[in-house]
């Protein structure tokens, strides 16, 4: 297993409000994967967000079955900076276009 495999598995965990992927919301931080245990780093841009149990399963859900994966390491990163310059263009249009303001 590698990063880029990692990487194309968690492009179906979407964001708990928008249908779109954690990337294209500028929440996937970093990835790491050695020895088959994978670590990903998100950040969470609301600090309450009620999503973050939901999101860790399908994180969960979306790795483990990939070839040498033992282990999926989750960190909320809180501290991380998050602002709407994060988000992909295709995105933004996106949620424009269906009224939601960013």
């Amino acid at each position: 297993m590698t990063v880029d495999q990692v990487r194309d598995a968690l492009e179906s965990v979407n964001d708990p409000h928008v249908p779109v992927s954690l990337r294209q919301m500028g929440m996937l931080r970093d990835i790491d994967a050695d020895d088959g245990i994978v670590r990903v780093q998100l950040c969470i841009p609301c600090l309450g967000c009620p999503g973050v149990g939901m999101l860790h399963d399908q994180i969960e859900e979306a790795v483990l079955p990939l070839e040498g994966v033992r282990k999926v390491e989750i960190e909320n990163g809180f501290f991380l900076p998050w602002s709407r310059d994060m988000v992909d263009d295709k995105t933004k249009t996106l949620m424009r276009t269906n009224g939601i303001q960013i």
